[in-house]
């Protein structure tokens, strides 16, 4: 389906017709003009908006050719109206939905890079997303290439939690980005008078989901901020179809394209008595306010999440407000201005609240806080035992037109589109031509049922839902997708319902029946390539490409059909599945092979020959006899920026100190997912052991994954020691979200040790450290944690972690070079340094608080860090970063204890495994590594 500008730009009047020979006219929706008597019209709803209509009379050059008639979308379509009332109202009066490709695929099955469902819904004017948004989701788009473009409806299914939705609000920031940037662009065209973008802007992002689906998002209103993107949460909290009111075969929300009937179904299972726990873990989160917000109704609570929610995506705030506050009041730490004498703002360098004895209490400006941040705490919800589930038809469309039948009746050509707009005409002998005599049997619509069934307590409720008797709901459905949890597909109950609805096709998606497929195999394919240069570093992401239902191989059965990533089936113009587009499983050897060039090969020999040699081995050992705890590994689960791409994660590093614990150092967006390809069978064990984790900042690439990291921790821990405490340490904003999603779903809240980090020398931006004592130390394996604020964004935080041995591993996060993290870090055995910008982007880290690579390389020199280990690449830099400088060994002299000590720089890579005794080896391949990957670039 062309865009708008596309065809404008295709009947773009010849330069022998002058515009003056054009005759315009605004043509409404469907309400065709009769006046162009020799030529039919086009669809006059084009695109579902009102069109621009020019007929051009011919030149004399080109008069046996005839009028030409040319279509031009609306110059201005920002200005148009968007009133998604008046939209629905204008599509229910239609007769007939508008002619195009629609169909449904499959977008994501459960993996460990995707542990959700996803469903596309594909119609050439938008697109809409049913099913699960996990972690994963916009990744796995990615890697399909799936455009996020037209995307304006999301419905989740399942309850609210996070295993269903943890990927939404990262998804929700990628396409208010989109739109702000396809709205520059309009802007910028308009500006310069050129035709209109082939991009129109979406007027809201809706969001249909049950019950808390306004306080997820709320949660997240001290690090989600978008302007001009109005984002509609529609949730479920009644049952449309209740039996206590008048079953409707109306649906309940309705567009352009779509009925959408909302199936709310309710476990039988009794609630569990654990809000008592919850109330008791709250309190002591918050030991360091007054006293906990007081509960209102549901009702008052949701309004108050979607107050909250419009306030993030739909606000006129912007950074260059300042308000005014006094020295004393202002809270710290942030940067205040003051007026000079001239009456001009420069920043304020006085004496400060904390430091100083003698702070006088005068007039400061300092930035207004964005409006969803000022909200302190969210009124109360609880977890849902309802599973939203959906019907979805199109609208009906109508028959084919019979032209020969329609010149048998006398009908001019011209009538031809009057008819199919349903008006009645004149023909022969002035009898009258009825749309009927001319039209065959008018299509139904069709479309299809997701059904989420997270458990079996929930079968029941579902199977005797009123909508699988009403026939007008119903007409049309013939396809099912199910999305189960574990141990759902075989239960009886759940077959018979199948059996007894065979006319439909069934298509089942559940961890049960679909393998754990490498479902980003480009990522894969590059781990395979690395690890055939260097075995011991980069292992093959583990996968299971084995179809089985309950342990017995197969494709399908005789009532329903397993879920395929690809598995397409189409609507319209005819209904058919599409099995080809079904994604095979990767051979990731085989899609690796091709581009395995010999010299890359050969060099990797050479570095294990080198890495081999005796003196080699001896000379390390000599070198680094004063290195504790040389057996520690560093695996890189995650080291790209901002958001996920083909070949990097976002950011996640895992340290394992054998003997005293794991500790994780931020957990962006799919941090388990990765974990489990580096870990494969061991994931139990890794999480038994994990006993920290430290989340840098608020930045939604830092920590979307640390929710599922923490229930993937509980569930382990309560097998093998319910007693066992994990250690959540990060700055207090954190904290909070954590505590307020906790009132959606119990993750493992109550068995958290929270260690905030909030109060801050205003002159040295260092913090108190975190000294643990003898029975901590042994719980948590750490002798202390130091943190100070680092230039990047609110409450941006680097950390130094000590063990007993005295290992000190210091961590980054995102910043800009930090004397004060030099400072805390002094003497480390390893810094994990960003590294976003190659040194040529100097001015884009300055601006966007980011570290180069020397500059992190020099932070490490100046700490008199051993070991330097580069990660958090921005995503420009595909497959690797551009490195300017050899990375041998350097001669450093530390400024913890002025002697002379090695240092070894490794960048890092996703699935990237290292011991801190290996950087040596690790490093001798680095040469065929940059070759292996500069060549696959080309």
């Amino acid at each position: 389906m062309k865009s708008r500008y596309a065809l404008a730009k295709k009947f773009r009047l010849p330069s022998s017709i002058s515009s003056r020979t054009a005759k315009t006219v605004q043509i409404p929706l469907n309400r065709p003009k009769s006046a162009f008597r020799n030529i039919p019209l086009p669809t006059t709803t084009l695109f579902g908006r009102p069109a621009v209509a020019a007929v051009c009379s011919a030149s004399s050059a080109e008069k046996d050719k005839g009028a030409r008639l040319f279509l031009f979308s609306p110059p201005s379509p920002l200005a148009q109206s968007h009133d998604p009332t008046t939209k629905t109202e204008w599509f229910a009066s239609a007769p007939f939905s508008i002619k195009m490709l629609n169909y449904v695929q499959v977008v994501t099955t459960p993996t460990a890079d995707t542990p959700g469902t996803a469903i596309l819904l594909h119609f050439d004017n938008q697109r809409y997303i049913f099913g699960h948004v996990s972690e994963g989701t916009q990744r796995a788009m990615i890697q399909r290439k799936l455009s996020l473009n037209k995307i304006e409806n999301i419905f989740l299914s399942g309850p609210v939690d996070w295993r269903n939705a943890g990927g939404l609000l990262g998804l929700v920031l990628t396409l208010a980005d989109i739109f702000s940037l396809s709205r520059a662009e309009i802007n910028a065209k308009q500006k310069k008078k050129v035709h209109p973008t082939a991009i129109t802007p979406i007027s809201a992002l809706k969001i249909h989901a049950g019950k808390n689906l306004s306080h997820l998002l709320a949660t997240c209103r001290r690090f989600a901020f978008r302007k001009g993107l109005p984002l509609e949460p529609y949730e479920i909290r009644s049952d449309p179809r209740s039996p206590k009111d008048t079953a409707s075969s109306e649906p309940d929300w309705k567009d352009a394209n779509i009925n959408v009937w909302y199936m709310p179904v309710r476990s039988n299972q009794i609630e569990s008595p654990g809000s008592s726990r919850r109330k008791r873990s709250h309190d002591e989160f918050r030991e360091h306010d007054m006293a906990a917000p007081p509960a209102p109704d549901n009702e008052d609570a949701q309004r108050v999440a979607e107050v909250v929610v419009k306030q993030m995506f739909d606000s006129n705030w912007t950074a260059d407000a300042l308000v005014e506050s006094t020295l004393h009041q202002a809270k710290l730490p942030a940067k205040l201005f003051v007026r000079n004498e001239s009456g001009h703002l420069e920043v304020y360098t006085g004496p400060m609240p904390g430091v100083d004895e003698v702070v006088p209490d005068i007039p400061v400006l300092v930035r207004q806080p964005w409006p969803g941040a000022v909200v302190a705490d969210l009124p109360r919800t609880e977890p849902s035992k309802q599973s939203l589930c959906y019907i979805v038809k199109g609208h009906e469309r109508r028959g084919k037109f019979n032209p020969i039948e329609a010149a048998r009746l006398g009908v001019a050509i011209s009538d031809y589109r009057r008819l199919t707009n349903m008006e009645s005409v004149e023909g022969k002998d002035g009898n009258l031509v009825t749309p009927e005599m001319v039209l065959g049997e008018t299509v139904a619509g069709s479309g299809f049922a997701v059904v989420d069934l997270p458990d079996i307590s929930y079968i029941d409720a579902l199977i005797n839902r009123s909508e699988w008797k009403d026939s007008q709901i119903m007409k049309g459905i013939c396809v099912i997708f199910w999305v189960l949890g574990r141990d759902v597909v075989n239960d009886t109950r759940l077959e018979a319902f199948m059996q007894k609805m065979s006319s439909m096709k069934h298509i089942v998606t559940s961890a049960d029946t679909c393998p754990n497929m490498v479902a980003l195999e480009s990522a894969a394919t590059q781990a395979y390539k690395l690890r055939c240069v260097d075995s011991d570093r980069f292992p093959l992401p583990a996968h299971n490409n084995e179809l089985s239902i309950s342990g017995i191989a197969a494709a399908h059965t005789s009532t329903y059909e397993i879920g395929r990533v690809g598995k397409t089936i189409q609507f319209a113009p005819r209904y058919e599945h599409q099995d080809d587009k079904v994604v095979p499983f990767p051979n990731i050897e085989k899609l690796a092979q091709p581009s395995l060039d010999t010299d890359v090969l050969e060099m990797a020999a050479q570095a294990k020959r080198k890495i081999s040699d005796p003196v080699f081995i001896k000379n390390i050992e000599k070198a680094e006899a004063d290195i504790p705890n040389r057996d520690a590994e560093i695996i890189s689960l995650g080291t790209g920026s901002a958001q996920p791409s083909k070949y990097r994660n976002v950011s996640s590093t895992l340290v394992r100190v054998p003997g005293y614990g794991n500790y994780l150092f931020d957990a962006g967006e799919n941090t388990l997912g990765q974990l489990s390809r580096v870990v494969g069978d061991e994931l139990p064990f890794v999480l038994r052991d994990l006993k920290a984790i430290w989340i840098s900042h608020l930045h939604a690439d830092h920590h979307l994954g640390t929710t599922s990291m923490i229930k993937a921790w509980h569930e382990e821990t309560l097998k093998s020691d319910p007693s066992a405490k994990l250690l959540i340490a990060s700055h207090t904003h954190m904290l909070d979200w954590l505590r307020e999603y906790s009132d959606v779903e119990d993750f493992g809240f109550e068995r958290l040790l929270p260690a905030s980090f909030t109060k801050f020398n205003p002159k040295t931006r260092v913090s108190d450290p975190r000294v643990f004592n003898s029975e901590e130390t042994k719980q948590f394996g750490l002798e202390k944690i130091e943190a100070c604020l680092v230039e990047h964004c609110f409450g941006a935080l680097a950390t130094v972690f000590t063990f007993p041995s005295g290992l000190k591993v210091a961590y980054s996060g995102d910043c800009r070079p930090s004397d004060a993290f030099v400072q805390i870090g002094r003497g480390a055995t390893i810094l994990i340094h960003e590294s976003t910008f190659d040194d040529e982007l100097q001015g884009d880290a300055m601006a966007k608080r980011h570290s180069t690579m020397s500059e992190a390389i020099d932070v490490g020199r100046r700490m008199g860090a051993r070991r330097i280990l580069l990660t958090h690449f921005s995503q420009r830099y595909q497959k690797i970063p551009a490195m300017e400088e050899d990375f041998e060994t350097q001669h450093n002299v530390g400024t913890a204890n002025k002697a002379k000590t090695d240092e070894v720089v490794l960048v890092a890579f996703d699935y990237m495994r290292v011991r801190l005794g290996e950087f040596r080896q690790a490093q001798a391949f680095l040469p065929a590594v940059q070759k292996l990957l500069e060549e696959a670039e080309q």
